[in-house]
């Protein structure tokens, strides 16, 4: 049996040894040990364990890096990177913690509200007349 999760629920699970290459899609939370090769769709936090190695591309509502990403990941909320995990591709999220010992290398983009906000050099200073 699945032990919970923080809230009480008990999620997907694809144990070490696990290799899949295509596009899975979790309604819930889901716990990855295993190897992927493709895309990841969750409508709830993903977490990529400390045994686990993804390439491809990660879309969430949140994900939890603790393995090895090599791939894309565009989280709703937040985008978690602690020991000894790592990303290696762009992050994009409304919140990134990266713990000690986390990695990422590659681009990020923050959002507030759902939106993307505008890089900076696009803002115009205000003229004195």
């Amino acid at each position: 049996m699945a032990e919970p999760n923080k809230l009480g629920e008990s999620g997907a699970y694809l144990g070490p040894g696990t290799k899949i290459t295509g596009k899975l899609q979790f309604d819930g939370p889901a716990t990855i040990e295993g190897e992927i090769e493709g895309e990841i769709i969750g409508h709830a936090r993903v977490t990529i364990g400390q045994q686990a190695t993804m390439k491809g591309k990660i879309s969430a509502v949140s994900v939890v890096v603790q393995g090895k990403v090599i791939a894309e990941v565009q989280a709703e909320k937040k985008v978690e990177i602690h020991s000894p995990g790592s990303v290696v591709g762009d992050v994009n999220a409304q919140t990134l913690v990266i713990g000690d010992g986390g990695v990422l290398e590659g681009h990020v983009s923050m959002r507030k509200e759902g939106r993307v906000l505008p890089p900076r050099q696009d803002v115009k200073p205000v003229q004195d007349p």
